[in-house]
């Protein structure tokens, strides 16, 4: 059984609901009309969140198991949100050119790309969906601070049901970080390891990506509630359009 089907189960208790994405895509993406694409949306917690306020959500996700997860929850819900499983890589056979006005990327989805050429790509292919005034909305660790401050560990996520444990191991030869996780079911005492080699992607590296893909205009943010970004920032967050 892969790591998404077995975590799948819990996804809601490890990655709870938050108002400030929520309303960080309010801000940044009009909410008259048009569809908003969720990129990695995993259950779709945020895709029915955003339901509230626009038109038609889309959530994408390359994995099966959370596209069935997604499916399962939206149930009879209205036709407002749609899920499907599909690679980010795969935007410009599913979408015609300028017909997005919103895409969002968040949660760390966008390192999982394997190399800087399929970053670039996924930007190039957003760029050609989106409407001439759409947003790009992305979201990542900073990569900055983890790899300069030598980072080997993230907050504990702890409640009621499950502790979820995360680990960085950082092979600068590969350039590549290794992602380590042990989720503990608090009921059963299940535990639940994995490891995905990720792509520690530094904010000079997407800011030229970005520019080369055609979005001449970009924020940078240290969160969702618009702090400037600095290396001690906990997330790079990217408005580009």
């Amino acid at each position: 059984m892969g790591f998404y089907q077995q975590i799948a189960p819990y996804y809601h208790h490890i990655f709870k609901i938050n108002s400030a994405q929520v309303d960080f895509v309010r801000l940044k993406i009009p909410e008259s009309g048009g569809t908003v694409l969720d990129v990695g949306c995993g259950i779709g917690t945020l895709s029915f969140a955003l339901t509230n306020f626009y038109k038609n959500v889309l959530g994408i996700d390359m994995d099966a198991e959370m596209i069935r997860a997604a499916s399962i929850k939206k149930g009879n819900k209205p036709e407002s949100v749609q899920f499907k499983q599909l690679s980010m890589l795969e935007l410009n056979t599913s979408f015609a050119e300028n017909s997005i006005n919103g895409i969002i990327c968040f949660g760390n989805t966008l390192v999982h790309l394997n190399t800087l050429e399929e970053v670039s790509e996924f930007l190039q292919q957003s760029k050609t969906i989106l409407k001439s005034n759409g947003k790009l909305l992305l979201q990542i660790v900073n990569y900055d601070k983890i790899i300069e401050k030598n980072i080997t560990q993230l907050p504990l996520i702890e409640n009621d049901t499950i502790t979820f444990e995360r680990y960085y191991s950082y092979r600068k030869l590969e350039n590549k970080i290794d992602f380590n996780t042990r989720l503990t079911v608090k009921s059963t005492q299940q535990l639940i390891e994995n490891s995905i080699a990720l792509l520690p992607l530094l904010k000079k590296e997407l800011a030229q990506l970005l520019n080369n893909a055609g979005f001449k205009h970009c924020n940078y943010y240290g969160n969702f509630n618009e702090e400037p970004y600095t290396i001690d920032s906990s997330a790079l967050v990217v408005e580009a359009w």
